[in-house]
């Protein structure tokens, strides 16, 4: 499910000993770019957050605007976490899918009160500097499809593509350097030919021309929030890496192998990793 880097060490810890959830960690799911325009089964994790949720484990999802820019999502953030509850021992953990890592930088920016609770963001398959793809798609998202998503989704400030094209998120990235006491980690993914699905096909071919390890929509190095830990790369393209399409676009999610991603262990993993590393290490600068 894993590809291995070749100076990787092996597991050290045995399955018995894995450590349990920090209680006092507030967990936030993004979602991604158009992520609104297919109701819940492009929630992130939607099922796993539904079960873990029902054992206790205090994690939500929050769905922004899928059509609009980072600003406009990093203000709908920002009012998600003020009316979740936070409580002032709390220590907020925030996970961004695809364009929803992004729009999380961009709350810390905006928001840095809120954000003073933040201690760990973890960016999964994130356009972190933006997507190859967008500076194809900008042009004909807004002039052209934008349109069909009418009545599917919130219009939203319709500038998701523009604020994905790589020239403004290197911009923003050396305008806005990362808050240092939050500790950040990158999840990036490409997959073998068999896991790949019929629907990113040809955005895979597109981006091959630049990088083979892509995952559809990303290469793996625009994947990367600079100065992370990288949790590793995945054997999964955009979609089975995080959410659900196949019930709602199973012709377009078809892969000749029949594999489900376990996201469910994808994300305990991420979740079990971050707050194990938080209580070793503690805070960035701290």
């Amino acid at each position: 499910m894993l590809w291995r880097l070749a100076d990787e060490p092996g597991p050290s810890t045995p399955a018995a000993l894995l450590p349990g959830l920090a209680s006092d960690l507030r967990t936030f799911v993004v979602s991604g770019a158009f992520g609104d325009c297919r109701n819940l089964d492009t929630i992130p994790y939607g099922d796993e957050i539904q079960h873990l949720s029902s054992q206790g484990t205090r994690i939500q999802a929050v769905m922004v605007s899928g059509r609009s820019s980072a600003e406009h999502n990093a203000r709908q953030l920002a009012e998600a976490i003020g009316a979740s509850g936070i409580e002032a021992g709390d220590r907020i953990v925030l996970i961004g899918y695809s364009k929803g890592a992004v729009d999380i930088l961009q709350f810390l920016s905006d928001y840095p009160q809120l954000g003073r609770q933040v201690v760990a963001v973890v960016s999964v398959a994130g356009a972190i500097f933006g997507s190859r793809l967008a500076d194809k798609a900008d042009w004909w998202y807004r002039t052209l499809f934008a349109k069909s998503f009418a009545g599917m989704c919130d219009p939203g400030d319709g500038l998701v593509i523009s604020s994905l094209l790589p020239d403004t998120r290197r911009q923003w990235l050396e305008e806005h350097p990362l808050p240092p006491h939050v500790a950040y980690f990158s999840l990036a993914a490409f997959p073998t030919g068999e896991h790949l699905s019929r629907g990113l096909n040809l955005p895979w071919r597109i981006l091959a021309d630049y990088d083979l390890r892509n995952d559809g929509q990303v290469i793996i190095e625009d994947a990367v929030i600079p100065g992370s830990t990288l949790l590793g790369y995945v054997n999964a393209d955009h979609w089975d890496i995080a959410i659900s399409i196949q019930r709602q676009l199973p012709h377009f999610s078809a892969r000749k192998s029949p594999r489900q991603f376990p996201r469910s262990a994808l994300l305990d993993a991420m979740l079990l990793y971050v707050s194990e590393s938080l209580d070793t290490h503690g805070r960035p600068g701290s």
